[in-house]
């Protein structure tokens, strides 16, 4: 898969203790850092709305949403009608065949308006998902002639409140100072109009975060697949083994938020977001893992150390032909950071979880075509839940060497009465590693090289579902720049 989440760069000291210091510590399982919060002055709060003008505001955002769909895009889906409505409430839940990035990346994002609704006008983070549901139950059930969709109602209520509670953050971090200027305000609006535009009529609400600290890295770079191997039992399917092979690019981005290394005051108060998009000859992937701690234990130690247990919201994602997966899950991390020598700095994170909500992709489509008269694919993926588990280490030598092992597996069984027509259920188990190892030529600069490997094993019940496995590996280079 090669969704590999690159060591970000620290910034170059004089002092060679300095690395030690609390604010040179790793910020995430890739960073280290020397910023400094900046004293800017808060604005005046205002008191929290009522909690009617976000409930009408939820609402009218789902009736703009249907008005679209029905009047200007004309679809099918959108033809409602009270015997609709009858027959959602009468009839209940299903899972839809809707295609993975309308599922994994578009309701999230509209989940994110339900919440920043609420937390716009003053509303926590809890009420504020309590608004996201709302809104994605009354979508389902009255916004659309399909079924009401409960996959779609957990990940546009989850998913939907970590995505808008961090788009949320990082709109209103711009918007901290007295007279953040126009560039500031243009940045708060794209990265969510709706935060900024409550901002700019009804300006700050309580339990506004207002300013916290953000380091992020960019990097570009390329590389070589190799060693495809896809296999149905013991035959090798050497079809699809040649696409995969191939030089590719990557673009990666990477931001974290907030402190690791102190007791977190509300939810999502420190995050990491890791993004990339990858692109061959012949195949293209874009992975996002976001991660953001619910609630936290935090004890440090001098200037040098920590040990922070905490509960983390996970919402993993890759779209792509390479690989479709989606999880959202919850875990209880283990995050320490301990100084080996004066010079050589080490952070372990360790994660075990529950995964609520999952997606595979199926992978049998192709062979079911050949065996199968007439054989129709409804859903190019599984529903699944299951176990989770993440670990990373990472050294920081000098301040100038850092050298980063990731490793995620996921265990994950077909969720009962989930299956599309073709009645496939079973287990998917699909495990990444991505090695690093960056030096810092810049102060802000470093070369780094990769080592990303895939694995996903595949195991369903029926007279055409041989247990299936797939593994490919990609080594490459990479330029990072840290801001």
């Amino acid at each position: 898969m090669a969704c590999t989440l690159h060591a970000t760069v620290a910034h170059k000291v004089n002092d060679s203790t300095l690395s030690l210091k609390i604010r040179e510590k790793v910020q995430d399982s890739s960073l280290i850092v020397s910023s400094e919060i900046q004293n800017f002055s808060r604005q005046e709060l205002r008191k929290k709305l009522p909690g009617i003008v976000p409930f009408l505001e939820v609402l009218g955002q789902n009736v703009l949403v249907w008005g679209w769909d029905f009047f200007v895009l004309q679809k099918h889906y959108a033809e409602i009608s009270p015997y609709i409505w009858e027959r959602n409430l009468r009839e209940g839940w299903s899972w839809d065949d809707n295609h993975w990035a309308i599922n994994f990346f578009g309701h999230p994002y509209q989940g994110s308006f339900y919440h920043v609704a609420a937390r716009s006008s003053g509303f926590s983070f809890y009420p504020s998902l309590l608004f996201s549901a709302f809104g994605s139950w009354t979508w389902e059930y009255f916004a659309e002639r399909e079924y009401p969709s409960f996959n779609d109602f957990v990940v546009t209520s989850v998913g939907g409140s970590l995505y808008g509670e961090m788009l949320f953050r990082l709109s209103q971090r711009l918007l901290a100072k007295p007279d953040p200027t126009w560039f500031e305000q243009s940045q708060s609006f794209v990265l969510h109009p709706l935060s900024f535009l409550h901002w700019k009529i009804a300006g700050p609400r309580v339990n506004n975060p207002g300013y916290f600290p953000i380091d992020f890295s960019f990097a570009l770079g390329g590389g070589y697949r190799f060693g495809s191997d896809y296999r149905y039992d013991k035959m090798p399917a050497d079809r699809l083994d040649d696409e995969w092979e191939e030089f590719n690019g990557a673009a990666t981005f990477m931001l974290v938020y907030g402190y690791p290394d102190r007791k977190i005051k509300a939810p999502v108060e420190y995050f990491t977001i890791h993004a990339k998009y990858e692109y061959g000859q012949e195949n293209q992937l874009f992975s996002m893992n976001t991660s953001a701690k619910l609630l936290n234990y935090n004890q440090s130690n001098h200037k040098h150390s920590w040990f922070d247990i905490g509960i983390y919201l996970n919402f993993d994602s890759y779209y792509g032909n390479l690989a479709k997966m989606g999880n959202l899950s919850l875990g209880v991390g283990l995050d320490l950071s301990i100084p080996i020598t004066p010079n050589i700095q080490m952070r372990y994170r360790a994660e075990p979880g529950f995964i609520f909500l999952g997606s595979a992709d199926f992978n049998y489509d192709e062979l079911l075509e050949e065996i199968i008269p007439n054989y129709e694919i409804t859903r190019e993926y599984q529903y699944n839940y299951g176990a989770r588990y993440f670990t990373s280490i990472h050294f920081n030598f000098f301040n100038r060497i850092h050298v980063f092992d990731r490793f995620n597996i996921n265990l994950m069984k077909t969720m009962p009465n989930s299956e599309p027509h073709y009645g496939a259920h079973g287990y998917d188990i699909i495990g990444t590693n991505e090695l690093l190892a960056e030096y810092l030529v810049l102060k802000n600069v470093a070369l780094g090289i990769r080592l990303d490997s895939y694995f996903k094993i595949a195991a369903y019940t029926g007279e055409y579902f041989e247990p299936m496995s797939r593994t490919f590996h990609s080594v490459g280079i990479y330029n990072r720049i840290h801001f």
